[in-house]
């Protein structure tokens, strides 16, 4: 707000509903008929997505996209060619974007005298393992 005059209300879920203070599932201001953008670390199989997805439409809310820090580019599973960043997408037909990529994280250690071959080495076998 200080730096841009806007003031955007947020919400967090919570793993289990209390009964008690604000009570329920979702904490902090109201989500009822907002549009929301869903905030998160990473996508693994995008079930808390999903999950999130479910819950707001439930309130009457509209996620228009999903904004995530770091795309692994990782399979969803073996039957699904698609990661599953590009599954949730997909699925809930909204946008996703991340900050980072795994692809973009390799070029920078690649390129980065700060960090040993090791950490590059890990992170190829990992992309080469479960990436898409």
């Amino acid at each position: 707000y200080n730096d841009f005059g806007v003031d955007v209300g947020f919400a967090y879920d919570r793993k289990e509903a209390k009964d008690h203070g604000e009570g329920g599932k979702l904490v902090g201001a109201s989500m009822e008929n907002k549009r929301i953008l869903v905030v998160d670390d990473v996508i693994t199989a995008g079930t808390a997505i999903r999950e999130s997805h479910k819950m707001l439409g439930t309130v009457g809310a509209k996620t228009i996209g999903v904004a995530i820090a770091l795309d692994r580019a990782e399979k969803r599973s073996l039957e699904d060619p698609v990661s599953a960043v590009q599954a949730v997408a997909r699925d809930l037909q909204i946008p996703v974007v991340s900050i980072v990529s795994l692809p973009q994280l390799q070029i920078f250690l690649q390129k980065s005298p700060d960090y040993s071959d090791d950490v590059l080495e890990s992170v190829t076998k990992y992309r080469s393992q479960y990436g898409v």
